[in-house]
């Protein structure tokens, strides 16, 4: 290693340093950024359901005069239904 070490001029040494240093972080950084950005997505894909799912409720208010009767929790329960998501939401008012 010593003998690698020789061979490179010293006006060299700092830039490949810090060029392995930049290697080094990216590799180490893929991961945790790969996670964050797929949360963020999640997330993001979370809104949009909420947002179709808050279309729908109103287009069934709009359009069927049984559903706006419905009790809170009733319509509660259609609308998780209606969005795939869990029921037991409906119980936590």
């Amino acid at each position: 290693m010593d003998f690698l070490l020789k061979l490179i001029p010293d006006s060299l040494k700092l830039p490949i340093a810090g060029g392995v240093g930049l290697v080094l972080g990216a590799v180490l950084m893929f991961y945790p950024a790969k996670w964050i950005g797929a949360s963020g997505e999640r997330q993001a894909l979370q809104i949009k359901a909420a947002a179709e799912a808050l279309d729908r409720i109103t287009t069934l208010e709009k359009n069927n005069a049984n559903f706006r009767n419905l009790p809170a929790r009733d319509r509660c329960l259609v609308f998780m239904r209606d969005s795939r998501l869990p029921e037991d939401s409906c119980d936590q008012r």
